[in-house]
């Protein structure tokens, strides 16, 4: 009797053997870009939820601010000065909650700035100082005092903030910044936001601090609510 069963020819053999190998690479590509979504996936969670600690870091630690004030008896500086520098671009002040050993750091000397960089956009960094010597905390923000020509008031003039290699980045790639206060002003006006905070005997320091800030198009903001805020009699 005849074998009349046929095999596969080389030409259909070639065939089959390029449509396994496309589907393979089909495979190995689609297993590719989903690893590459994954690890992006993953990095952009990593860092909103670095950007998540900061945040809540920097909640705590404007938040258990210390109302301080030092006498100085420097001749060209005499009198008491309240601790605190509150400018749109600048947050200066004493706090007891400090990135070393958290709310067990003692005082800290704080220091906010939001700072341009050399490429454009700018970036949230911070110092910190231990607080050992009253008479050391005015030199390091303040210059001296300035009169204004038309007033006569006397104006302190504050020290710029220069950036340094051991500062922390807090937030960068910032597309804008800013800082704002909450608070009674001036005498007879309702309480409300103000880009700057001038401490007074009758309040200085705000109610509130609000760090907004804009990065890839969106606005995001802090609100901080300062929880002592009167000196201690």
């Amino acid at each position: 009797m005849r074998n009349t069963t046929k095999g596969y020819t080389l030409l259909e053999m070639l065939i089959g053997m390029m449509l396994i190998s496309l589907l393979m690479t089909g495979l190995v590509v689609s297993i590719h870009v989903g690893n590459q979504a994954l690890a992006k996936g993953e990095a952009k969670l990593r860092q909103v939820h670095a950007a998540e600690e900061r945040a809540q870091f920097m909640f705590q630690q404007v938040a258990c601010l210390v109302p301080y004030k030092v006498t100085s008896l420097n001749p060209d500086m005499l009198g008491d000065f309240f601790i605190l520098e509150a400018s749109a671009t600048c947050l200066r002040f004493v706090s007891t909650y400090g990135t070393h050993n958290r709310d067990r750091a003692g005082l800290v000397w704080e220091e906010y700035a939001i700072v341009r960089t050399p490429r454009g956009g700018y970036v949230l960094a911070l110092r910190e100082t231990p607080v050992r010597d009253d008479t050391a905390l005015l030199p390091l923000f303040i210059e001296g005092r300035s009169s204004d020509p038309d007033t006569g008031k006397s104006n302190l003039v504050y020290r710029p903030f220069l950036l340094r290699q051991s500062d922390l980045m807090l937030m960068t790639g910032l597309q804008a910044a800013r800082f704002e206060y909450f608070g009674v002003t001036s005498a007879g006006k309702e309480a409300g936001w103000a880009s700057n905070w001038e401490a007074t005997p009758e309040a200085p320091y705000p109610e509130a601090v609000r760090f907004l800030w804009w990065r890839d198009g969106q606005q995001d903001q802090l609100v901080i609510p300062v929880r002592s805020r009167v000196m201690p009699k």
